[in-house]
């Protein structure tokens, strides 16, 4: 079985018109036809006459000539008159067919035209008027196939896909029944076409890689049925095979999109058991690391501590994403000096080898803010710098944003910042960074820090690119101006 589309198309590809008759119109026809039927026989009986009066007489007469050429100019203007009438009378009709054939190319297939007789012009005008019905019932079709294709959806199920397929090719084609058969079809026999019976008919759900099933119905006996139908039919079925397969590829999509969320939900569920489980353990190991030290100091030890230290901080991480992720993350902000808590986490971080500078600019300057969730974002950010940083300088400048009444933190370094590629994604979870010298990490610092920083009213962003330094992010708090003397 052809597409119908080139079916369709080869139809519209109509050889050269052929031309009936001479090249004269038919109303110049007609009227010289009239013309010449009332005026020839004139003629012909004038000429009669003057010879036989001539034989008679013996001479021809001058007057009988004349009278004889009066009638035929009498009789001529009488014909073309007559002609024109006439010819006006038979062209009447054949102007209004070619009016609605206009009406019918303009799109409106409502046209008709009605004719009395049984002659060769109500055959033609018979001819335009079903011509025009069926194009009028093709463009219903038409139309039903498109709105029925507009209503289909992939995530509907198969069940209800063929259900609406089925309705809506009874509906547009006027059948009794329809059924769609999934699978081969050549496994459907062909249905006998019997004489003033139900007439069947079917078409196949046919795709450029295969064909997914058969579309079968029945048609009333007295309902017409060419090959343009079956064109219409074939190319309705095949766009109910496409939309099959579409609803194939969506149900795999879905399942492989339900997958990832079960494995998602699996992972979060994982990092929040195992960095509760993993805080006991920490704090048991600090302890007696501590208590080790202090009745024997030793280099390894504080090692210990500095590392056990670091774990717990990103375990805290994982625990932050947890509460982030359950929408139990709450904020206890206190009234405190921004600058002092940017000292304390750096000594904490243990990086002597890197310069540092904190330049206080606060002026009286207080933040609100959670002490401990701002610690998690000072060591986070303050981490990120060193390992991120080349063994550059860190500069950390606090300044009151009087305007806005924030407190904010700005942490820079000199390494080669950030790309301009890594810039959209940087505060997603487990996005790193790909200019550090390290990819170590869990890639949860930047995402967690900024969601604290949001917790407790304030923000976390990323500055725009400066020459001569790496990358820069200004920490954005709740901030209370000075007290004035009263």
């Amino acid at each position: 079985m052809s597409d119908p589309i080139q079916r369709l198309e080869a139809r519209r590809a109509a050889p050269d018109p052929q031309r009936i008759g001479p090249s004269i119109s038919f109303r110049a026809r007609m009227t010289a036809g009239l013309i010449a039927a009332a005026v020839v026989p004139l003629a012909g009986f004038g000429v009669v006459f003057l010879a036989a009066e001539t034989v008679r007489t013996g001479v021809l007469d001058s007057t009988l000539v004349r009278l004889v050429l009066f009638a035929l100019a009498v009789a001529v203007i009488i014909a073309v008159a007559v002609a024109y009438l006439l010819g006006a009378s038979l062209t009447s009709p054949l102007r209004a067919i070619s009016r609605a054939v206009e009406r019918v190319s303009a799109g409106d297939l409502s046209a008709r035209v009605e004719v009395a007789g049984e002659d060769e012009l109500a055959r033609l005008v018979d001819s335009h008027n079903r011509l025009a019905a069926d194009l009028q019932r093709r463009n219903e079709q038409l139309g039903g196939m498109l709105l029925a294709i507009g209503e289909t959806s992939p995530s509907d199920g198969l069940e209800r896909l063929v259900a609406h397929a089925t309705a809506s090719a009874r509906a547009t084609f006027g059948m009794i029944d329809t059924e769609i058969h999934l699978g081969d079809p050549g496994d459907i026999p062909l249905d006998e076409v019997i004489p003033g019976e139900s007439r069947p008919v079917r078409a196949v759900l046919a795709l450029p890689d295969g064909r997914v099933g058969l579309m079968t119905g029945h048609l009333p006996a007295t309902r017409s049925w060419d090959s343009a139908d079956q064109d219409l039919l074939e190319l309705y079925a095949s766009e109910v095979a496409v939309a099959i397969r579409n609803l194939e590829l969506f149900e795999q999509v879905e399942e492989q999109r339900r997958k990832l969320v079960e494995l998602d939900a699996a992972k979060d569920d994982f990092l929040r058991g195992i960095s509760h489980n993993l805080q006991t353990p920490l704090t048991s190991i600090r302890a007696y690391a501590d208590q080790l030290r202090d009745e024997r100091p030793d280099r390894r030890l504080s090692i210990i501590i500095e590392q056990t230290e670091r774990l717990y901080r990103i375990v805290r991480q994982l625990l932050a994403v947890s509460r982030l992720e359950a929408g139990t993350l709450r904020a206890r902000p206190e009234v405190m000096a921004l600058a002092p808590r940017v000292r304390r986490a750096w000594e904490a971080l243990g990086a002597a080898d890197t310069p540092f500078e904190l330049r206080d600019e606060a002026a009286g300057w207080l933040a609100s803010a959670d002490p401990d969730q701002l610690d998690q974002v000072l060591w986070a950010l303050l981490d990120n710098a060193v390992r991120y940083g080349a063994g550059g300088p860190i500069q950390v400048t606090v300044r009151p944003d009087a305007g806005a009444a924030h407190l904010t933190a700005t942490i820079e370094d000199h390494g080669p910042g950030v790309a301009d590629a890594d810039r959209g994604a940087l505060f997603q979870r487990y996005e790193r960074g790909s200019t550090g010298t390290t990819h170590e990490g869990t890639g949860l610092g930047l995402y967690v820090s900024r969601s604290l920083c949001r917790a407790m009213d304030g923000d976390l962003r990323l500055e725009p690119f400066e020459a001569g330094r790496g990358a820069a992010f200004t920490i954005v708090l709740p901030g209370e101006p000075p007290a004035t003397d009263s």
